[in-house]
C-alpha cells in the first residue's frame, strides 16, 4: 500500500470519534406521517440515485412524452438539469469504477464489464475510495444495491464492505446482468424476507428510505444504485398495462402486445422489441420515479431536504434495441454520446439555483471532489483524483477549469472489435478513434450532437491536434491496448 494511503487510514481512524452530528429537536415522532424537525449542520447528506442502463432521453425533463417521470421532473424544476453529462465510460463496471475511485477507468484498469470469469477487481489496498473520503468527513456510508466491481462472490475480495463501507444493503451475491426483480430473490441472497411479489426496485426504496431515518441525526452517504432499468425488462404488472394501454392509444390497438410480447418481435418473450416508446422499460422507470418520490417526501417529513444534496444519474447509454437516448447516436458499448451522455439532476436548496439548465461538460470523476468539497471534507493527500469539483459552479457558477474530457474502451470483456475506440471531448469538437480499420471521426457537438456529420476530412489541423492530446492522455494513464 503506498505511504499517503497508510496516512489517509490512520487519520480516518483518529478522526472516527470526532464526527459531527446532526441533533434531533422536539417535534419527533415515530410516525411516519408526521414532519420532524433536525436541526442541520454545515455538511449536507449527500443521496447518489444511479439507474442503470438509463437512456439520455427517457425522462420527461429530457423531453420524453411517453414514459412518466414525475417526481424526477419536480426534482429538475427544483435544482440543476445538465444536458452535457457523461459517464465515464460506455458500460457499467467502469462507470462505477470511476465513481468510487474518483479516477479514470483507463487507469484503474477495470475498462468493461466484469463477467464471470474475469480476475480483475476493485482492490482496496490500491484506492482511497469516495465512501471512505466522505467517513473521514464524519459522515456514515451506506450503499443500497447493485456494485458489480468484483464478481468473485465468493471470495469478495474487491466488494463493498472491503472497501469501507458502513452499510452495505441488497447487493448482488451472484452474477446478476439478466435480471432478479421479484422475491424471492436468486441473486441476492442478503434479502432473505420480502413481501410476495414485492419489485426489487420498491424493496430498493424501501431500504433506502429506512436508511434515512436510521441516520438522520448525522450526515450521511447515501449510494443508491438501482438495478433497473437494465435487461431482462420486468417490471410490475399493472404499471406493464397502463403502458400498453398508452402505447395503443398512441400507435393502434394492439400493437402493444404484437411488439412487446411476440417471441418474434420481442426477442424470445424478453420484451425488447425495437420502438423508442416500451411499456415494459416505462413501467420499470416509473417505480424508479415512484421511488425518488418516496426519498424526496422523507426528507421533507424529517426536516432534512433543505441540508441534503439529492443527485440522480445513469451509468451509461440506453441499452440497444430498448434505448431512447434522445436522438443520439447509438447506445451502450459505443463512445458515440448515445453510449455516454446521461440524465444527470441535482438539487441541493439554498446552494443550487431552482430550475438550472446548463451544457457545462462533467463527468463520472468529478462526483468524488464536487462530494468531499460539499461535505466539508479534504482529497485524501498524494491521491490521484481526476474529476474537478463541481461545487463553485453549482454554488456560484464558477465555470469548471478543464477543457478537455477523454475516454477508452477496449472492450477487453465483450470483444466487440468495432466498438474498441477511445475519444476525446475539448470544447464543441469531439474525436474517435477506432481501432478495428483503424480511422478517426470528428464532429462538432454543438453543431452536430447526434454526430451524423464526420468533420476529420475537412479539418485536418483539428484532427492533429485532438489525437495528440488523446495519445498524450493515453500514455499518462497508462491506458490499456485493445486486442484486435
Amino acid at each position: 500500500m503506498k505511504q499517503p494511503l497508510l496516512y489517509f487510514i490512520a487519520a480516518c481512524l483518529l478522526q472516527a470519534s470526532a464526527c459531527q452530528s446532526k441533533i434531533a429537536t422536539a417535534g419527533s415522532s415515530n410516525n411516519a406521517g408526521n414532519a420532524e424537525t433536525v436541526v442541520q449542520t454545515d455538511q449536507p447528506n449527500i443521496i447518489f440515485i444511479m439507474a442503470d442502463d438509463l437512456g439520455w432521453g427517457e425522462l420527461g425533463a429530457y423531453g420524453n412524452t411517453f414514459n412518466e417521470t414525475p417526481h424526477l421532473d419536480k426534482l429538475a424544476s427544483q435544482g440543476i438539469t445538465f444536458t452535457n453529462a457523461y459517464a465515464a465510460a460506455p458500460v457499467c463496471s467502469p462507470t462505477r469504477a470511476s465513481l468510487i475511485t474518483g479516477q479514470f477507468p483507463a487507469r484503474v484498469r477495470i475498462t468493461d464489464f466484469m463477467g464471470t470469469q474475469t480476475d480483475r477487481a476493485l482492490d482496496p489496498a490500491k484506492y482511497v475510495t469516495i465512501n471512505e473520503a466522505m467517513a473521514q468527513a464524519g459522515y456514515h456510508t451506506g450503499l443500497v444495491g447493485k456494485w458489480h466491481l468484483d464478481t468473485n462472490y465468493k471470495e469478495s475480495i474487491g466488494g463493498p464492505k472491503k472497501h469501507g463501507f458502513h452499510e452495505v444493503i441488497g447487493t448482488e451475491t451472484k452474477y446478476i446482468a439478466d435480471g432478479d426483480y421479484f422475491f424471492p430473490y436468486d441473486k441476492i441472497s442478503t434479502f432473505t424476507t420480502g413481501k410476495e411479489n414485492e419489485y426489487l426496485t420498491d424493496r430498493q426504496s424501501e431500504e433506502a428510505v429506512k436508511f434515512i431515518q436510521r441516520n438522520k441525526e448525522k450526515p450521511f452517504f447515501l449510494y443508491l444504485s438501482y438495478y433497473s432499468v437494465h435487461t431482462a425488462l420486468e417490471a410490475k404488472q399493472e404499471l406493464v398495462d397502463k403502458y400498453k394501454r398508452k402505447f395503443d392509444a398512441k400507435y393502434g390497438a394492439g400493437q402493444a402486445d404484437k411488439l412487446f410480447e411476440s417471441a418474434k418481435e420481442g426477442a424470445d418473450g424478453k420484451h425488447l422489441a425495437k420502438h423508442l416508446d416500451n411499456p415494459y422499460l416505462a413501467a420499470m422507470l416509473e417505480s424508479i420515479d415512484q421511488g425518488v418520490g418516496a426519498i424526496m417526501q422523507e426528507l421533507e417529513r424529517t426536516g432534512l431536504a433543505n441540508n441534503t444534496l439529492l443527485v440522480f444519474y445513469s451509468d451509461n447509454g440506453g441499452a440497444g434495441s430498448v434505448a431512447n437516448n434522445g436522438g443520439l447516436r447509438m447506445n451502450k458499448t459505443w463512445l458515440y454520446e448515445g453510449g455516454i451522455r446521461e440524465p444527470l439532476i441535482m438539487r441541493l436548496p439554498g446552494k443550487i439555483k431552482a430550475g438550472t439548465r446548463t451544457d457545462v461538460p462533467v463527468t463520472t470523476m468529478d462526483f468524488y471532489p464536487t462530494f468531499v468539497e460539499f461535505g466539508k471534507g479534504k482529497n485524501p493527500a498524494g491521491y490521484k483524483l481526476d474529476g474537478v469539483s463541481l461545487a463553485p459552479f453549482l454554488t456560484k457558477g464558477q465555470t469548471p477549469n478543464r477543457e478537455t474530457l477523454y475516454w477508452h474502451y477496449p472492450s477487453e470483456t465483450g470483444k466487440w472489435k468495432p466498438r474498441m475506440a477511445s475519444a476525446v471531448r475539448k470544447g464543441d469538437y469531439k474525436l474517435i478513434q477506432f481501432y478495428a480499420k483503424p480511422r478517426v471521426e470528428l464532429y462538432n457537438l454543438k453543431a452536430d450532437p447526434g454526430e451524423k456529420k464526420d468533420l476529420a476530412e475537412k479539418m485536418p489541423d483539428k484532427v492533429r491536434e485532438l489525437q495528440q492530446l488523446l495519445t498524450n492522455w493515453k500514455t499518462e494513464v497508462n491506458a490499456e491496448e485493445p486486442v484486435i
